[in-house]
């Protein structure tokens, strides 16, 4: 059974889910053509050569030219999509795959002022937990996701 601050935090992320799109679908997107566009023309640079090779060598054939070239492209098709992870509560603190892709996410989300107060001000909480995160909010001005599991999980 989940529990209520469970609960509450996954509401808080599915909110932040909403707000910045996240939904775990891929996306046309050529952003990494406009952000390393440097490595882009190196991988085509690359190719040319490779192709190069394939066609002025007598060894190889019109099978090796076009398993290159399947390879190329079926490869490159992956640099023009882009997926927005969801934030789930249940990933906090453990080793998922996706955590890797997205990074320690609730070790850099910052926690909304309005649910922090709401945490502060609400039964979710005992008092002690509360004066803990509230000495940790009084200390860095700001909490993480982590911050506030790790008051019931250690």
């Amino acid at each position: 059974m989940i529990e209520p601050l469970e609960q509450r935090l996954q509401r808080e992320l599915d909110h932040i889910n909403t707000t910045e799109k996240r939904d775990d679908k891929p996306y046309f997107d050529i952003s990494f053509i406009k952000e390393y566009s440097g490595l882009y023309a190196l991988m085509w640079i690359l190719f040319l050569i490779t192709l190069g090779v394939l066609l002025y060598v007598d060894t190889f054939g019109k099978a090796e030219v076009i398993v290159c070239c399947l390879i190329f492209f079926v490869l490159n098709f992956f640099f023009f999509f882009h997926i927005n992870p969801s934030y789930k509560a249940k990933d906090i603190d453990k080793g998922a795959w996706k955590n890797c892709y997205t990074g320690d996410w609730y070790m850099e989300v910052h926690v909304r002022e309005a649910f922090i107060q709401e945490l502060l001000n609400g039964n979710l909480l005992t008092q002690e937990e509360k004066a803990t995160l509230d000495r940790q909010y009084q200390k860095k001005g700001y909490l993480y996701f982590a911050d506030i599991y790790r008051l019931r999980h250690k």
